[in-house]
């Protein structure tokens, strides 16, 4: 098909997609900081999963959707290709659409839910920044970063320039958002740092970051052949995190350290 359709089974397999074991939202891609996934819905059983009909469609004009919508404060919210569509979960009827120069995370946004008076936030991905946008109205926060948005590049730059992408959502702990990257696992070799970082949901300042190649003096960098870390691309975390709230712990699997690889023609030649 040219164009992916979101679509659900009928108002209750709605229901059941955003209840969550501590309310009747779906704030995060996984249900819960922790990735659960849990729902405590029981309308829906087997002796009656048969007898569902569709409620409604959403066309979002674009191909290749992987997302989990997020159901929170009444709006459902969808990235599909350069837009954030946010809708009534129960009709489907647009509430507002951004959209914006580049692609947009095509797995997921984050829900912040906002602190002392301040708005809920989305944060995603769109190109190589981080973008926050108000959750009700889908304007920009100029007072994030740089009229809305961040630089992912900024601190991960070694002696090249490279590519660096949110295709996944960043994970949400307290008033920080924690991002990982698509930086390349495969050739060339070289190219951005896949730093885990973590930016103030506020203002967009860099609080910290892990290094998921060691830079010289820390742990691991005796691992390295020689200067073999040096702007090493991959090593990166581009999938899904998960959150231990209660023990402030962020678990992040990671890619491989790219390598330089054989050109096909050569593989093939070898063969």
């Amino acid at each position: 098909m040219r164009k992916a359709v979101l679509a659900f089974a009928i108002l209750a397999c709605i229901t059941s997609m955003v209840l969550h074991a501590t309310g009747n939202e779906w704030a995060s891609n996984n249900g819960d900081p922790a990735g659960t996934r849990y729902s405590t819905l029981k309308q829906i059983t087997p002796a009656n999963v048969a007898q569902l009909t569709p409620a409604w469609s959403f066309d979002t004009g674009t191909t290749g959707l992987e997302v989990t919508p997020l159901v929170v404060g009444g709006l459902m919210y969808i990235p599909a290709g350069d837009a954030i569509y946010a809708l009534e979960p129960e009709t489907a009827k647009v509430a507002w659409k951004q959209a914006f120069p580049q692609a947009v995370s095509r797995r997921g946004v984050a829900y912040w839910p906002g602190s002392n008076g301040i708005p809920a936030r989305l944060f995603f991905g769109a190109g190589d920044r981080l973008v926050a946008i108000d959750a009700k109205t889908g304007g920009a926060i100029p007072s994030f970063g740089d009229k809305g948005s961040v630089d992912l590049k900024t601190g991960i730059m070694g002696d090249v320039d490279g590519r660096i992408a949110l295709l996944s959502p960043p994970a949400v702990y307290k008033n920080v958002i924690i991002t990982g990257g698509n930086n390349g696992e495969q050739a060339p070799s070289l190219g951005l740092y896949g730093d885990i970082r973590g930016w103030d949901a506020l203002t967009g300042k860099l609080l910290w970051a892990f290094h998921t190649v060691p830079r010289p003096g820390e742990p691991g960098i005796e691992t390295w052949e020689g200067d073999s870390w040096k702007s090493r691309s991959g090593t990166n975390m581009w999938a899904f995190f998960t959150v231990d709230v209660d023990r402030g712990i962020v678990f992040a699997p990671t890619g491989s350290p790219a390598m330089n690889a054989p050109s096909l023609s050569a593989r093939r030649a070898a063969i």
